[in-house]
């Protein structure tokens, strides 16, 4: 059994593969292995980044086939087709058991939930609306009850009528669906 951090993944995965001893004898019968002017050490370190790259397909493959049949990131392990999965090539490859399978899993929906929660916030982050409102909303008793002389505001803005335009309430008045729909747009 090797364990493995695979670049790009951040949790170590347990993998049930080849070793370089148990490789020697079949690798012995290939006369290019025979006659390589390479040392041990370059073969060695050869022959763990080509077990590496095998690594990152077969999971990118078996991370393809979760999202296939895991597109909520709210689908919990039970609700997979575990016999499909278990028989599938990067299972197999992978030499991964059931219990392999959900550890991978799990880590694999931490991760992408991870990403989808930055993408969100990243999203919120760019979206003036959203920004400008949701200050609005935090700050505290700046100005006059947080208004805003209504003289300020422009000929078609506001009350018109002087006096004062009350921003915090103003903020206060815009609710989630307000927000949801400008980010739908």
């Amino acid at each position: 059994m090797t364990f493995f951090f695979v670049p790009g993944i951040n949790h170590y995965i347990i993998i049930k593969q080849a070793t370089w001893e148990s490789m020697i004898p079949q690798l012995r019968t290939d006369p290019r292995f025979n006659n390589s002017p390479l040392s041990v050490n370059q073969q060695l370190h050869l022959f763990r980044s080509h077990m590496s790259q095998l690594q990152i397909k077969h999971l990118a493959s078996l991370h393809s086939l979760f999202q296939a049949h895991a597109a909520s990131l709210a689908t919990p392990f039970s609700a997979l087709p575990l016999e499909s999965l278990l028989n599938s090539l990067p299972v197999t490859k992978l030499a991964l058991d059931q219990h392999d399978l959900q550890v991978e899993y799990d880590n694999w929906q931490r991760e992408r939930t991870s990403e989808c929660r930055k993408a969100f916030d990243d999203m919120l982050a760019e979206n003036p609306f959203v920004e400008f409102w949701g200050r609005l909303g935090k700050m505290g008793g700046e100005g006059t009850n947080g208004g805003v002389k209504a003289e300020d505001l422009g000929e078609d803005e506001g009350e018109g009528f002087g006096g004062t335009v009350d921003m915090k309430a103003l903020a206060k008045n815009v609710d989630l669906s307000d927000i949801e729909k400008v980010l739908k747009v």
